[in-house]
């Protein structure tokens, strides 16, 4: 039996990863003086309802190696042979570095831990998951696993609209002049997540024309077999139900998840981003 672990970056619906008996691993978030656990101790709601008013731009830490390898052990105990454990993007966070630490400390007892760096964010790592726990679950062997999930990600797509580029700056993603030409002009930039980099696609200077641009480019790829509608922050509904509409020739509704995304990119593109995860032949 394989065991699959992942942080909550994933992303990963609830009721999904209980019923893959998927081992989902909060993130820390600090805001402003104060820690939580995303999921735990604060929901995505509360934190997006409350982004544009924190004080400063809040900070996001990886778990202890600790964390990650009681996890670990408690399912070797429970009679897991492997385990996969699947993670955010490695140049993003230090999440891969601290599972390392933790797969290293764990080995000495006899615990084996695959850790794989998805190259990619929210439910681009998402996909990568589920994916791997629908084949644990029905008997694929770890190396198996482990093959179809290097393979997989080089599929992964990740897009983002950014409404506003005042939290790239606060983030020191874009400088100060850079984000205020942008406001002021109100331009909005679409970026790819793909193979473990951040590359700009296009500027746009309008909500509207960014939404058809983002359709563009999801339709631009041959096949798509996985997909989600990602947000941040509420009163986008029109523009979600609109996307979601607009792609249902590359995958039905009832197939696609629309996701609130982990704080974790959602401190640095901010309030009104949307974004797709998706699954495609390259």
């Amino acid at each position: 039996m394989v065991k699959i672990v992942t942080d909550s970056t994933s992303d990963i619906p609830a009721e999904i990863a209980e019923q893959l008996n998927v081992s989902v691993v909060p993130v820390i978030i600090e805001i402003d003086g104060a820690t939580q656990l995303d999921g735990v101790t604060l929901t995505r709601r509360q934190f997006y309802a409350n982004l544009e008013h924190y004080r400063e731009i809040p900070r996001t830490a990886a778990p202890s190696p600790l964390e990650f390898a009681a996890i670990y052990r408690a399912a070797k105990a429970s009679g897991v042979a492997d385990i996969v454990s699947i993670h955010l993007n490695r140049k993003f966070s230090g999440l891969c570095a601290a599972v390392d630490v933790a797969a290293q400390e764990v080995k000495a007892e006899g615990v084996t831990v695959h850790v794989i760096d998805s190259e990619s964010v929210t439910m681009g790592l998402g996909w990568l998951v589920i994916t791997a726990a629908q084949m644990a679950n029905q008997g694929a062997g770890v190396q198996a696993i482990v093959d179809r999930i290097m393979s997989l990600r080089r599929h992964m797509r990740v897009y983002a609209l950014i409404d506003t580029l005042k939290y790239l700056r606060k983030g020191g993603r874009a400088n100060a002049l850079v984000a205020g030409i942008g406001d002021m002009l109100q331009i909005k930039v679409l970026i790819n997540v793909h193979d473990g980099n951040i590359e700009q696609v296009d500027r746009i200077r309008t909500r509207a024309r960014g939404i058809a641009r983002l359709l563009d480019v999801a339709h631009s790829h041959r096949s798509v077999h996985h997909l989600s509608v990602l947000y941040t922050t509420t009163g986008a509904e029109s523009d979600i139900a609109n996307l979601q509409s607009q792609l249902c020739d590359l995958v039905p509704l009832d197939q696609q998840y629309k996701m609130q995304i982990t704080p974790v990119i959602g401190s640095h593109v901010g309030p009104m981003a949307l974004g797709l995860a998706m699954t495609v032949d390259v």
